[in-house]
């Protein structure tokens, strides 16, 4: 069960990523990877702009950051229970 658990995790630390390099190539969220990649991460930031805010420093968005690292020590915890 905690395999599963951690393949979903890795699953969604990779949509984030793909997310990442979409919204470089094309910053339009209606367009295709973001739309699909949109409806997946939106749910997963929204504690961290609750937090922080949307506001973005200098154009940068650090919510990709914050939950890829929140995901990786999610991970390593239950690398240790498995």
């Amino acid at each position: 069960m905690v395999l599963v658990v951690i393949g979903l995790l890795k699953f969604l630390q990779v949509i984030i990523f793909v997310d990442v390099i979409a919204s470089w190539l094309s910053p339009d969220p209606t367009a295709f990877p973001r739309r699909f990649t949109r409806l997946i991460v939106e749910p997963l930031y929204a504690p961290i702009y609750a937090i922080l805010g949307r506001s973005q420093l200098g154009g940068f968005d650090f919510s990709p950051m914050i939950m890829l690292l929140l995901l990786n020590y999610i991970v390593g915890t239950l690398n240790g229970l498995g």
